[in-house]
């Protein structure tokens, strides 16, 4: 059928609201824009919005304690201080970037043509933070906004129309023209003006939605913000076309030329960043999943797209074990399913050791655990970032453990051990207010790039949750028919000992 703008979008507001597989991506946006526009949302209201989000929170940290705002955080470790360094404005479009991400993920993993869609607007959202904060841009956050924005048009084309995007995808490989174009002769409709319509809709400011507009890089006039935001976005957007293609230096420097003198950016740092992602593991296979030589839709780090998912079947079965096994049979149940869940390469519990004042891991899942069983570090606080999860009973993710900021966080016996480990994950479980175990995950040398988001936060910490009860209602038992407390967690000792 002949499609107008005007019908293109309203068949797309309608089929978004009907399917119930789709996120409700609109209220997040508008919930979070709200909050960034509003003048009665203090910095209190805020930080307790970002603590919400697992992910955000680690993001909004590590931010804060970036190098682009050393001079004024140094050593930033709670979201209420990094508010006050970064702003507001910030904080809402690092939120935005997320949820324009995640809101697509569960989709992605079940369909390739999403996935690859999803995985290019990955990398240009990469580079587009990278190149921003190499130069110390503070509008860096808001360029990812914009460049992700620039996909989320062909990304709401292909979930809503499937049967057009493979029209489009065959009319622009015959006609030799760009996607954009072919979707003009096929939904009545740029990308660009898609991406305008969506911003407007979901209340974006005016700044973003209006970056969606090309420009003319010719000229010496200077570029406004929106025009600003525009050519971050599209160099970002061809820096992906070009990694796809293998990084060719040659090419890559004719693309930074284009957009250098405009950007006040040095050609060779725009050169730099597209050869640094290229080689970086965490891009790679995003990289793969872009132009079709992958197969496993998956983030660089091993962890699904559907993990969320995967965690919640997982949780099921922890519960459905949880009155059937002892706390052992479920500890290692509920290894094995985060293991599974989330793509680990290595995933151990240690447990608390009240006797030698110690932490000992009894078990573990991976060639690099098992033969380190019965390592042990102290109960004694040190500052290191195992004893912070061990004394705030929370989770812990370590994106990059070599990042200067956090080596010195790092123990270092996890140093020795897991020397080639970039990201690991820390969830402790709790007895009676005092952490009893502490179960480790890591991606072996691959960063975890995509983090874990709040819903998979929350599967993650009602599996700690079903073995502290599990334990409680040992303890009870014993309490009750009077038998000696024994350590429900035991296991005969292997592997080695001491630090």
């Amino acid at each position: 059928m002949s499609l107008t703008k005007e019908k293109t979008l309203e068949l797309l507001w309608q089929r978004m609201a009907e399917r119930g597989d789709f996120p409700s991506l609109q209220r997040s946006v508008t919930g979070i824009v709200s909050a960034m526009q509003s003048e009665n949302t203090s910095t209190a209201d805020l930080a307790s919005s970002v603590l919400s989000d697992f992910a955000l929170t680690q993001k909004v940290i590590r931010l804060a304690n970036s190098a682009m705002y050393a001079p004024f955080g140094c050593n930033v470790t709670t979201v209420s201080r990094a508010i006050m360094i970064l702003g507001v404005d910030t904080i809402g479009h690092l939120a935005l970037s997320l949820k324009l991400l995640e809101g697509f993920g569960e989709v992605a993993a079940r369909r390739d043509d999403m996935a690859r869609e999803l995985a290019r607007a990955t990398l240009a959202g990469a580079f587009a933070r990278d190149i921003t904060a190499k130069n110390g841009i503070r509008d860096g956050e808001e360029a990812v906004v914009c460049t992700l924005l620039h996909h989320v048009a062909r990304l709401l084309v292909t979930y809503c129309f499937p049967n057009e995007w493979v029209e489009i995808q065959e009319i622009a490989a015959e006609q030799g023209i760009s996607d954009s174009d072919a979707c003009e002769q096929v939904l009545g409709i740029t990308f660009p003006e898609l991406a305008e319509a969506a911003a407007r809709k979901w209340g974006l400011p005016e700044s973003i939605a209006t970056s969606m507009r090309p420009i003319d890089l010719e000229g010496d006039a200077p570029l406004s913000h929106a025009d600003w935001l525009c050519a971050v976005a599209n160099m970002s957007n061809e820096m992906v076309t070009e990694l796809t293609r293998g990084a060719d230096p040659e090419r890559l420097a004719e693309l930074a030329e284009r957009y250098a003198d405009r950007l006040a950016l040095d050609i060779s740092e725009v050169v730099s960043v597209g050869e640094e992602m290229a080689r970086d593991t965490s891009h790679q296979e995003f990289i793969a999943i872009s132009t079709g030589a992958s197969n496993t839709r998956q983030p660089p780090a091993g962890k699904p797209l559907d993990s969320a998912r995967r965690l919640a079947d997982g949780l099921s079965e922890v519960r459905a074990a949880t009155g059937e096994t002892d706390a052992v049979g479920l500890l290692n149940l509920t290894l094995e399913a985060i293991l599974q869940s989330l793509g680990f390469v290595n995933c151990a519990a240690f447990v608390r050791s009240p006797a030698s004042k110690v932490f000992e891991m009894r078990f573990g899942i991976g060639r690099e655990v098992q033969p380190l069983l019965g390592l042990t570090f102290p109960e004694a606080f040190e500052p290191d970032v195992f004893h912070l999860a061990l004394t705030n009973g929370r989770a812990i993710l370590i994106d990059n453990a070599r990042e200067p900021r956090i080596v010195p966080r790092i123990p270092l016996w996890h140093r020795q051990h897991f020397s080639n480990v970039k990201s690991f994950f820390l969830l402790p479980v709790r007895q009676r207010n005092q952490t009893v175990a502490l179960l480790y995950g890591d991606w072996g040398g691959a960063l975890c790039a995509g983090g874990i988001g709040a819903k998979e936060m929350e599967f993650l910490h009602y599996m700690g949750d079903e073995i502290s009860s599990k334990l409680e209602s040992v303890a009870q038992q014993n309490a009750a028919t009077g038998a000696n407390t024994t350590d429900s967690l035991a296991r005969k000792p292997s592997g080695t000992a001491g630090r």
